[in-house]
């Protein structure tokens, strides 16, 4: 099992070594809002490129520390983890109920290895992983919530309801292309399909023409042969016949000699034995006369039955010649193609079905996704008018939010994709989110967001470098409320100048350079509660601290644990 803090899901510390002038600095982080202070030039910079680094961010030589061949960033994080995270943990057969630790080494010359839990991985999955466990606000890229896909997706989340038509609409749409499958298979076999229907039609029809029976051709062998010798036979039968009844008059002789021992036993009783053998010779050759008669007779010397008979074994050849088979060879295929004739036949007469089943699936799935985007369409235009008054808080009151739904090709997720928009002053044109130019109002745009969203988003930490930049007043303020308000339900790092900001965190570590074996290198020290008082001062005041500086930041601190007291 691995390690095991109380707390919940975050990034619970991150070490570098041998990064750029960090030597070995390891930095333990907790719940809610985390500032990171220290002077310009500090090394508080380098802190946000060691977790862009760490989340897949691309390396260089460069972060290499002078005098070392390679560097290394690992950062340990706490479950419960997102959805989507223990999912691809469970793919590496990793325990997403274990905490996990991401490391990133480079070497120099190129070379980059990235390992999750000491087993290695590619970029792509450790770009994968961790974009969903930490999100960089600021100047830089990392922002996933400006990701098409994702806005969607936090426009859903909105709206608890959306859930159950999500899942509808998933089903409904892959019931819909099973059916366009199976309309599509169906289309492109069609010709193929048309031409075996020819084919078998044709061996049907030839084969049941031909009126095979089993063994016709042996009989017709014998047959022919019997024909072509016809002549022979019935003379040879027919003198047989005369020898039997004429001339030596084989059968009156018999007779005569049977009416001879008849008369024998008539007076001699032992000869009634001869008596009955006389009578069945007499009789068997009287059969055996009959039936050479017949025999003879049956004897067939008609030309055209011989012509018929020597055709119809042509015939008989050819075919077994063309289908390389016997006659009960033929009769296989004449009963095979009938059976898939038949199936063929049948597939025909249910595409009726088919294209109606497809109609049927296409419209169930319309009207699932139109039911989702209804139902879009208000969550839009409350989470708009949600993040515009979050807005004008933060000190935008030109400003207005709001949510465009653009058509889309179906899909397991509905039929439109979610634009974030803003309008930051008025007469200006409304804009996607993505393309604000200005770090600054961005990054107050992308705050607002998530005052509203951060209960809803997954990310579970959060890192705003310098979103206190050029803000002053109840500006600052707000701002950095709002940010405070965000690590209620999330883990927040927050890279700042700014005493106000500082003071709104629940703690402060301090990002510092110091002298060590003759090099300089940065370290990070969590403060207390005077050290904070100490550093705050310094913020406020500069090298000129002194006691009233003092007392206004432990004022400051007091009041910004309570927003609605500053």
């Amino acid at each position: 099992m691995g390690l095991r803090v109380k707390g919940d899901k975050m990034l619970y510390e991150l070490y570098a070594e041998n990064f750029a002038l960090m030597a070995e600095l390891r930095l333990n982080l907790g719940e809610g809002m985390n500032a990171l202070t220290g002077e310009t030039g500090a090394g508080k910079s380098l802190l946000i490129d060691a977790v862009s680094l760490l989340i897949g961010g691309r390396g260089s030589d460069a972060y290499i520390r002078s005098g070392c061949e390679k560097c290394l960033i690992e950062g340990i994080f706490m479950p419960p983890y997102p959805k989507e995270a223990a999912e691809l943990l469970r793919a590496l057969d990793l325990d997403p109920e274990d905490s996990l630790i991401l490391s990133r080494e480079l070497v120099r010359g190129g070379r980059s290895l990235a390992r999750v839990n000491g087993r290695a991985v590619n970029l792509t999955r450790l770009r994968d992983l961790s974009r969903l466990l930490i999100n960089i606000h600021g100047q830089h890229e990392h922002m996933l919530i400006l990701e098409d896909a994702r806005q969607l997706l936090l426009l859903d989340s909105f709206e608890p309801a959306i859930e159950h038509l999500l899942e509808d609409v998933a089903i409904a749409y892959q019931a819909m292309l099973g059916a366009e499958s199976r309309v599509d298979d169906f289309l492109q076999n069609q010709e193929l399909r048309s031409e075996r229907i020819g084919e078998l039609t044709y061996i049907v029809d030839e084969l049941e023409k031909a009126d095979l029976r089993p063994g016709e051709d042996d009989e017709l062998t014998v047959e022919s042969q019997r024909l072509a010798h016809g002549e022979r036979l019935y003379q040879l039968a027919t003198d047989g016949l005369g020898n039997m009844n004429s001339g030596g008059a084989a059968l009156d002789s018999l007779n005569a000699a049977l009416a001879c021992i008849k008369s024998i036993v008539a007076l001699d009783a032992q000869a009634e034995d001869l008596c009955r053998r006389q009578e069945n010779i007499f009789y068997e050759a009287e059969d055996w006369a009959q039936e050479l008669s017949a025999y003879r007779d049956r004897i067939n010397l008609d030309l055209n039955h011989q012509n018929a008979v020597e055709g119809r074994l042509a015939a008989l050849g050819k075919l077994k010649k063309k289908y390389r088979a016997t006659i009960d060879g033929m009769i296989n295929i004449l009963t095979e193609a009938r059976q898939e004739l038949a199936a063929l036949e049948e597939l025909s007469f249910s595409a009726d079905s088919l294209f109606q089943a497809r109609e049927q699936a296409q419209a169930s799935y319309a009207a699932a996704a139109s039911k989702l985007s209804d139902a879009r369409i208000a969550a839009a235009e409350r989470l708009g008018a949600a993040i515009t008054r979050e807005l004008q808080l933060l000190l935008m009151p030109a400003a207005l939010f709001r949510i465009d739904l653009v058509a889309n090709s179906p899909s397991g997720k509905g039929n439109e994709h979610a634009l974030f928009m803003i309008r930051s002053n008025i007469g200006e044109p409304f804009q996607p989110v993505a393309k604000i130019a200005s770090g600054g109002e961005l990054s107050r745009i992308m705050l607002g967001i998530k005052v509203i969203l951060s209960k809803l988003d997954s990310v579970p930490t959060l890192i705003f470098d310098e979103v206190d930049s050029g803000l002053s007043g109840k500006a600052l303020v707000a701002v950095a409320q709002r940010i405070a308000m965000v690590g209620e339900s999330a883990q927040v790092l927050v890279v700042s100048h700014n005493a106000v900001m500082a003071a709104a965190a629940a703690r402060q570590v301090l990002i510092q350079k110091r002298e060590a074996d003759g090099r300089t290198v940065v370290a990070a020290h969590q403060l207390g509660y005077e050290e904070r008082v100490e550093e705050l001062a310094r913020m406020i005041a500069g090298n000129q601290a002194g006691e009233i500086t003092r007392r206004q930041a432990r004022d400051m601190l007091e009041k910004m644990s309570q927003p609605g007291l500053f």
